[in-house]
């Protein structure tokens, strides 16, 4: 599932820990007419594909697909690319035109790292891909158990949905927010109290993430959870590509599972435009030439779990002064 051109239909992954409001966020945005040319595939990890029922009772016209079989990150990924063939074969057959976005609704349990690898093997359609997580604002801290999931989740996405604002205070809003942003400071926050506008927000192309390009990847603060960490690496210079694929390939090895996000730009080879760096896990997109201002801050944040600066520095010093990164810890504070 490669990327394409910005009119390229979208898939878009959403994900956020069990009860955190996808389903009925789902169900909002396809009330709304904008949902129209959409397409949906619902995972359960459970026997019982109750999210499914409730999310087709809504429309009887819904082209939708129920993942059964457990949670679709621990499959082999043949499922779910068997999901995405019935789901196109029904909309041909309609003769409905293409799908101008595909959703899938994950199992609160699922990781998006295995989920990214099946769907970047899926050959037989062109996605652009975007992926939306929702954090519950009554419940917004996730503890010991659960930590491992939620941080992969709300670092993946490129937007974070918070989610039941009625049930909570203005403050409570305020803290979710300030989470969130431990999380991945780079994602756009969505947080719009009217739900229709919300759902809108988390699935609609964003404007906002589009006015947030050019700004991410300045200081970016890092959580105070002890496992979690923040670092940006900068180069002075220009680097070329074999060297900087290869000091990712070398981070991807270090970290393995312990590393949640990587994303950035970077100059390579003296090109006047940076080109983007977007991993998940220790999956990458295909790095793109993008057409940020050059007044933009070059460098590639960073986040893991368990992982320390000293290890970065160390694995960063087997590289010649002109090709090593700078690499520094961010300030360990609130954002």
């Amino acid at each position: 599932m490669r990327t394409s051109s910005p009119t390229t239909p979208e898939f878009v992954l959403l994900t956020g820990s069990l009860g955190s409001g996808k389903t009925t966020l789902l169900c909002d945005y396809l009330s709304l007419p904008d949902s129209a040319d959409a397409g949906v595939i619902v995972n359960e990890a459970g026997e019982i594909n109750v999210d499914g029922a409730v999310v087709s009772s809504g429309r009887r016209d819904l082209p939708m697909t129920l993942l059964g079989n457990g949670c679709v990150c621990c499959s082999f990924g043949e499922d779910l690319h068997s999901a995405i063939d019935e789901l196109l074969a029904a909309r041909r057959q309609s003769g409905a035109g293409e799908f101008r976005r595909i959703i899938l609704e994950t199992s609160g349990l699922a990781m998006p790292g295995p989920i990214l690898r099946s769907l970047m093997r899926y050959d037989r359609a062109e996605y652009r891909l975007r992926i939306v997580s929702t954090l519950d604002a009554v419940a917004p801290r996730a503890d010991e158990v659960t930590f491992p999931i939620r941080s992969a989740q709300l670092t993946a996405a490129q937007s974070i949905v918070l989610t039941k604002l009625d049930r909570v205070s203005h403050g409570a809003i305020a803290a979710a927010e300030r989470i969130a942003r431990e999380f991945n400071p780079a994602a756009v926050l969505v947080t719009t109290e009217d739900r229709s506008a919300r759902a809108r927000a988390a699935f609609a192309p964003s404007e906002l993430e589009a006015k947030t390009v050019a700004s991410q990847f300045q200081a970016i603060a890092t959580t105070d959870h002890a496992r979690l960490g923040v670092f940006f690496a900068q180069w002075p210079c220009t680097v070329p590509w074999a060297d900087l694929g290869d000091w990712l390939e070398d981070l991807a090895g270090l970290c393995g599972d312990r590393l949640l996000r990587v994303k950035g730009l970077v100059s390579v080879g003296g090109e006047p435009r940076p080109i983007l760096i977007d991993g998940v896990g220790t999956t990458f997109a295909e790095p793109r030439w993008t057409d940020a201002e050059l007044a933009v801050g070059r460098g590639i944040v960073i986040i893991a779990r368990d992982v320390g600066l000293d290890e970065l520095t160390d694995m960063s010093g087997a590289y010649s002064s002109d090709v090593r990164p700078s690499l520094r810890a961010t300030s360990r504070r609130a954002v």
